[in-house]
């Protein structure tokens, strides 16, 4: 079974539902301890997306 992340819209296969979720929960973490001003619900664009992706999987946070 998959379903639609609120957070990225790609479509999660359900087994790997809890992983994802706490990965992404990270990330928006990150993003707001470098920018404090930042809100859940505001854009960000790609390429900064990618960057705190690629931050977390090269350090396997």
């Amino acid at each position: 079974m998959k379903y639609k992340c609120p957070i990225c819209e790609r479509d999660i296969d359900e087994f790997a539902g809890l992983a994802h979720a706490k990965a992404e929960e990270y990330i928006i973490e990150l993003i707001k301890k470098d920018h404090p001003d930042w809100a859940k619900g505001d854009k960000a664009c790609k390429k900064c997306i990618d960057y705190y992706r690629k931050l977390v999987k090269e350090n396997e946070i």
